[in-house]
């Protein structure tokens, strides 16, 4: 049987079979119970059900308590914190434990789960990953383990005094400003609004792809952020991704953005231009009027920077020079973080911090002995 999702599979007779675990052993080995259908999503919704039925009766803690990470966690994801989460931080989540924390941690037992493991697990991930990625990870795992805990399946959270060991600071790749001016003046030959718009607000891409017209507030100047269109795995039981738009990353992410001056009339003629119809409510809508797939943006710049010789640049390296643009030009980070929809100024101190080693750089050696 192939599997698809949680525990569902296909069956050769081409019925799908939901598996789960309805209770254990005396060697504590699981015991499952199956159920069957034709369609996978009629499968996966009754399994949610009986699954939501097992975690309020006793049993639960038989059942969870006595078995590993991985049944633990499954279960939590699915049962108890998806009705709450967004489509992308779902998929966020599911990415995180499926690529990072079952593997590793999986497969242990969840009552025999100590404080050095979790600290083995973080010492092994430092040196793959940003530390703010590792930190998302863990925090991920420390909320799997105290619902865990607070449900009664272990006596101890073994989540606790986790020192976080330092990698090495990632500097996000910037343009430099010759850069910048070679593709600035590429995009008002071409006419590539959505990349000065980066440039000068800076936007996320799916931010970017999810603007309306109606987001834009002409007599003001303002650009309201108020949706975003991610890739999200599909609903249907496959591998494939489908794109859903929604609200953006975080509250903080709602924000209004002040329009600089000189890209009002780059807005206000592809508003009346007859090549971009205002039948459309998207400002960089498809040729079917919707809104375009955020990695056709990114190809897009991938190719023109290639084409003028710079290299490793992506849509969010258009965002990162937005921000370095707005410190070289003394621009204070908590406003940049109010711009930028991040939650404190401390989040964009710790982004940015290191790329004004350059500006620094040239105010010390301004200094001499003879000033």
């Amino acid at each position: 049987m192939s599997r698809k999702g949680e525990n569902i599979y296909l069956r050769k007779d081409g019925r799908w079979e939901g598996r789960y675990i309805k209770g254990r052993k005396v060697d504590g080995k699981p015991i499952f119970g199956s159920i069957y259908g034709r369609q996978y999503a009629e499968v996966k919704k009754r399994l949610v059900l009986i699954k939501a039925e097992l975690y309020q009766s006793e049993t639960s803690i038989l059942i969870f308590g006595s078995g590993t990470l991985k049944d633990w966690t499954e279960f939590w994801l699915e049962n108890v914190m998806r009705p709450h989460l967004k489509p992308g931080t779902y998929a966020g989540y599911q990415r995180n434990i499926q690529k990072h924390i079952l593997p590793s941690l999986g497969p242990m037992l969840l009552r025999k789960m100590a404080q050095g493991d979790i600290q083995n697990f973080a010492n092994r991930l430092v040196h793959t990953m940003a530390s703010s990625t590792l930190q998302g990870i863990c925090r991920l795992l420390k909320a799997i383990l105290t619902s865990a805990w607070h449900k009664g399946l272990i006596d101890k959270n073994p989540y606790y005094e986790i020192k976080f060991p330092k990698s090495p600071p990632r500097t996000p790749r910037v343009l430099t400003k010759t850069e910048q001016k070679k593709i600035e003046h590429s995009i008002k030959n071409s006419q590539e609004l959505e990349y000065l718009l980066c440039l000068y607000t800076g936007i996320r891409v799916g931010e970017l792809a999810a603007l309306r017209w109606e987001d834009i507030d002409f007599e003001n100047r303002l650009l309201h952020i108020r949706h975003s269109v991610q890739r999200i795995p599909s609903s249907n039981g496959n591998t494939k991704t489908r794109l859903f738009l929604g609200t953006p990353k975080s509250e903080h992410s709602l924000r209004d953005i002040p329009i600089p001056i000189f890209l009002m009339p780059y807005l206000e003629n592809r508003k009346n231009s007859a090549a971009f119809p205002s039948a459309s409510p998207f400002v960089f809508a498809n040729k079917q009027g919707g809104y375009k797939d955020p990695r056709t943006f990114q190809r897009r710049i991938s190719q023109l920077c290639k084409n003028l010789g710079i290299l490793g640049v992506h849509m969010h390296t258009l965002r990162h020079s937005f921000a370095v643009r707005c410190l070289e030009h003394h621009i204070r980070y908590e406003i940049l973080a109010e711009l930028l929809g991040h939650a404190s100024a401390q989040i964009t101190i710790r982004h940015y911090v290191h790329c004004t080693e350059e500006d620094k750089r040239r105010s010390m050696d301004l200094l001499s002995l003879n000033a």
